[in-house]
């Protein structure tokens, strides 16, 4: 009797741990979340979160009788070529990932990649960069990164590196005074970083923040303008540097409606105004389950 084959596919992020049985066509047939476990400003002490919820996947995949034939998985953090993490900039790991993964499932390839060169990936072949020649995805959510894409293949650089839109700078523009990076001024956490320091009550991320601009807050509601303005003028001049055909927005903060994609908006649409045919300004389609269809694909090409 014949079983379905499935990709293991594992989505490790800053806030949730994101799993999946994904199919050839890029159907997920089980989907699950976890909150990631924090120590310190770091998260995941020892991958346990990630092991625990791989594990839980295959045992889902059985219950199920699905043949699991590869496993794939993205992480938020500099990968190489070769598979192996180069950065300890989001998650608190101390054995490769590759090694801890490929123990759970023996004789099983294993292939670890950048959570978001999985989730541009994704978006390339099933969602909206479907049938594009190029584009820019950007993701914008507990933190910030972004991956070229040509030809359906996201473009990792020498060193695997080439994801760090959030390393840039934030325009003298838009904040003249501030001295950190990009992601520390309009991710999710830089967000609630930003407002937090501005007195008042804790905010730990953009959600809460949101909240309170709702609720009346000036300063909340400044923080959140200025995120939307940093990074629209940003991707305008990632524009004149690239000439992609598009760009697509994705994750949880990029993707939603609300006062940081609108400012986003008006900002880019501002600096790109006089360019003829800019490119547009598109919504990841697949939501949360990018990563998971992108890190399924990159295990099985």
């Amino acid at each position: 009797m014949s079983t379905t084959e499935v990709t293991a596919a594992l989505d490790i992020g800053g806030t949730k741990i994101a799993t999946g049985l994904v199919t050839a066509d890029g159907t997920v047939l089980h989907h699950t979340e976890r909150p990631t476990a924090v120590e310190g400003r770091l998260r995941d002490p020892g991958l346990h979160g990630t092991v625990t919820a791989a594990r839980s996947l295959l045992a889902e995949a059985g219950r199920r009788g699905l043949t699991v034939v590869a496993l794939g998985a993205g992480f938020p953090e500099y990968v190489a070529a070769d598979g192996r993490l180069t950065s300890r900039e989001v998650l608190a790991w101390d054995v490769q990932p590759g090694k801890l993964l490929g123990a759970e499932l023996p004789g099983v390839p294993v292939t670890v990649g950048s959570d978001v060169r999985c989730g541009a990936l994704g978006e390339a072949h099933h969602g909206a960069g479907a049938g594009r020649e190029d584009f820019l995805y950007v993701s914008l959510g507990t933190g910030l990164s972004s991956a070229y894409v040509r030809h359906g293949t996201p473009l990792p650089g020498r060193r695997g590196e080439a994801i760090a839109l959030g390393e840039f700078e934030v325009p003298a523009s838009v904040d003249p005074g501030w001295r950190g990076n990009l992601e520390q001024y309009c991710s999710g956490r830089g967000i609630g970083d930003r407002r937090t320091a501005l007195g008042g009550a804790t905010t730990p991320g953009a959600r809460e923040v949101i909240a309170r601009a709702a609720q009346g807050d000036p300063v909340a509601d400044h923080v959140l303008a200025t995120a939307g303005a940093a990074l629209g003028t940003v991707l305008a001049m990632a524009v004149r540097l690239l000439d992609p055909a598009a760009i697509i927005l994705g994750g949880g903060l990029g993707s939603a409606p609300g006062p940081v994609r609108s400012a986003l908006e008006a900002a880019y649409a501002e600096r790109t105004g006089a360019r003829p045919d800019a490119p547009p300004l598109l919504t990841a389609a697949l939501g949360p389950a990018a990563g998971l269809i992108g890190a399924a694909r990159l295990a099985t090409p």
